[in-house]
């Protein structure tokens, strides 16, 4: 008898703090159409953003990705923290991200081969450059820059 108690009350705090936590994130849902990877934040809707791009008069970078591609992640966590790709990408580009398993409609439009694909779009959406796979930090920062000025 003791152990049902026991097995009982574990049960009850267990529920309550799913319930407690349910209801602390209910006030604030995440924000849709954005997608945030290490330092840097896309949209993942390349039609919002190509419309941005427009408007702003900036070209759009175009990052074609997929959650379980480990060359994705490399490119990411070594890139997307970089300081100076963070800051020229944030003030010189209009960021878009597809995933190209989620998103195949967006990935057959922009010819997307293999993961990690990099496009360079002008503001009217002609393809200015494209990096097909990784490439290291040095090399994509050298990129963006040529393309910003």
């Amino acid at each position: 008898m003791k152990k049902w108690i026991f097995v009982l009350l574990a049960l009850l705090v267990l529920i309550s703090g799913c319930l407690n936590s349910q209801a602390s994130n209910a006030g604030t849902p995440p924000e849709t159409g954005k997608l945030t990877l290490q330092g840097v934040t896309f949209y993942t809707d390349p039609s919002i953003a190509l419309g941005a791009a427009k408007a702003q008069g900036k070209p759009v970078f175009v990052y074609a990705r997929s959650e379980s591609c480990g060359w994705c992640k490399k490119f990411e966590e070594e890139t997307f923290t970089n300081e100076s790709v963070i800051k020229t990408l944030n003030e010189n580009f209009i960021l878009v991200s597809i995933d190209v398993y989620k998103q195949n409609n967006e990935s057959r439009n922009f010819r997307v081969r293999g993961t990690p694909t990099e496009i360079f779009l002008d503001s009217n959406g002609t393809e200015i450059k494209r990096i097909p796979g990784y490439t290291d930090t040095e090399t994509f920062l050298n990129t963006i820059n040529e393309i910003a000025t």
